[in-house]
């Protein structure tokens, strides 16, 4: 998963520094880091352009299996694109870029992105294997308005992680301070396999092994809607498109689906 915007170079930047190590150039890529998690216990950052590993992060007892990813946010602290704000800077929790993991261990790590990755809080509450992570959806956040939207529960949908796990629940996280559980939901019959939190804030859309796509509405604390039977076999993962209101969805039966979202 990118981490974060890299520097956007001249042409000829890296062939006049002696070339880059991974033959990847970040401008290109649209990031400058990336993160990986692994059967080893293990979180790992690595450096795009140069193709070695900046960082390694050792605190799950077990195989961490999924690993979301929320980018600086500068709107969120009030300042420019540089994530400077006017009130508390880069360094304001709103404006953090964060890495949040787990798997195996069911406890979720949430981590600052920059600087020595330190560790900001620890989120537990499931009972089984967590199998997938999402934060808010940010690329499909409107363009103007000044920052993330008003979240159902209160405070910024920007603090929201969503987490699934195959003890049939999803989950809705606060990160914002010591971070905290906002409510469970329970709909699921089987393991769930991917979540996703809309980009309006307002819904957490998630699938699972009893192959249905469910939409959980955040302010009702309920779920508002069930596609039964979404594929026919587990539905194992979904995503969102960066800029359309389009889900992707892929299963056991070898076959993705593209929904049209309301």
């Amino acid at each position: 998963l990118y981490l974060e915007k890299g520097e956007n170079k001249a042409p000829g930047a890296e062939a006049a520094a002696g070339g880059s190590g991974s033959g990847v150039d970040p401008s290109v890529a649209g990031s400058k880091f990336l993160v990986t998690a692994s059967r080893d216990q293990t979180v790992k950052f690595w450096d795009v352009e140069t193709g070695f590993c900046d960082h390694t992060v050792s605190d799950h007892g077990d195989w961490v299996r999924c690993i979301a990813v929320r980018p600086a946010n500068a709107a969120a602290a009030g300042g420019s694109k540089d994530g400077e704000a006017a009130g508390g800077g880069a360094n304001s929790a709103a404006s953090k870029a964060l890495v949040a993991t787990s798997g195996n261990d069911r406890t979720i790590y949430v981590y600052n992105a920059h600087d020595k990755r330190e560790k900001l809080c620890e989120l537990r509450g499931h009972d089984h294997v967590v199998e997938s992570l999402s934060f808010l959806c940010s690329s499909l956040l409107p363009k103007k308005g000044g920052g993330p939207a008003k979240s159902a529960a209160g405070g910024s949908s920007w603090d929201y992680l969503a987490s699934g796990s195959r003890d049939r629940t999803v989950r809705l996280w606060s990160v914002a301070s010591v971070g905290s559980c906002l409510m469970t939901f329970r709909a699921h019959e089987n393991w769930v396999r991917g979540v996703l939190v809309h980009p309006s804030g307002n819904h957490v859309l998630s699938c699972g092994d009893d192959r249905s796509i469910r939409v959980f509405d955040i302010k009702a604390n309920r779920c508002l809607r069930t596609i039964e039977d979404a594929h026919p076999h587990f539905v194992t993962a979904i995503a969102m498109h960066h800029t359309l209101p389009i889900m992707v969805s892929g299963g056991v039966d070898h076959t993705v689906k593209c929904w049209q979202l309301d």
